[in-house]
């Protein structure tokens, strides 16, 4: 049987998180193994990859588990389990980065978000008709809510963000993850996806709203 690597990279990600906030000093850990351009200069290079196991509080957390249980299980048939850690290590890598940009050197960047975005972004070109119930709970195809998704990260980007939330950390993610899907899976996938990508674009505006009306998102808040 082949290895549910998606398991056990939730597995690792709760465990750390939450060994952190029950055991440890959660700002000197967040501090001492969070990204931030201060860190990579003093030469914790480590960080690049130790903040994708920290999170800030539990809603976080569940928000990042959630989307890789569905976005990981329809990528791990695709891939090599070597494969699906370069993607989400490379991911979480580059989104950290990306973070550089924006953010002032000593702005601590913790989360998993990059790693998971860079595995949805595969998942678009390897998986894109693979049907799933996130953010919304009804299946659709994975393609579809994969870029909705990014298209609404960039929008909120641009519109400058929300909060702690690391939006470019996010895009950084998910530009690894299509080149790394691009180079998988081929031209005609790549050319799929591009159509859709226009399609979605058109209809963004008339569904999105919908769209967030019925996500997840208000029922994990009333359970935090």
């Amino acid at each position: 049987m082949k290895m549910r690597i998606t398991y056990l990279m939730i597995f690792l990600i709760v465990g750390v998180s939450v060994g952190v906030w029950v055991f440890l000093p959660t700002e000197e850990v967040n501090d001492s193994f969070g990204f931030s351009g201060e860190n990579l200069v003093q030469g914790r290079v480590w960080t690049l990859l130790s903040s994708i196991f920290l999170h800030g509080n539990p809603a976080h957390l569940v928000l990042n588990i959630i989307a890789l249980f569905f976005f990981g299980r329809a990528l791990e048939s695709k891939l090599s389990v070597k494969s699906f850690l370069v993607i989400f290590f490379l991911g979480g890598i580059v989104g950290n980065l990306f973070v550089l940009f924006t953010y002032p050197m000593e702005q601590i960047v913790i989360g998993a978000s990059g790693a998971v975005f860079a595995v949805m972004g595969t998942a678009i070109i390897l998986s894109p008709f693979d049907f799933i119930p996130y953010p919304v709970p009804l299946p659709l195809p994975l393609a579809l809510i994969g870029i909705f998704i990014g298209i609404s990260e960039v929008i909120s980007f641009l519109a400058g963000g929300h909060g702690n939330v690391a939006h470019i950390a996010h895009i950084g993610g998910l530009v690894t993850g299509l080149a790394f899907g691009f180079r998988e899976g081929g031209s005609k996938k790549g050319i799929l996806v591009i159509v859709l990508i226009l399609l979605v674009i058109l209809v963004m505006p008339y569904l999105w709203p919908v769209l967030r009306q019925i996500s997840y998102l208000p029922i994990i808040q009333d359970l935090l």
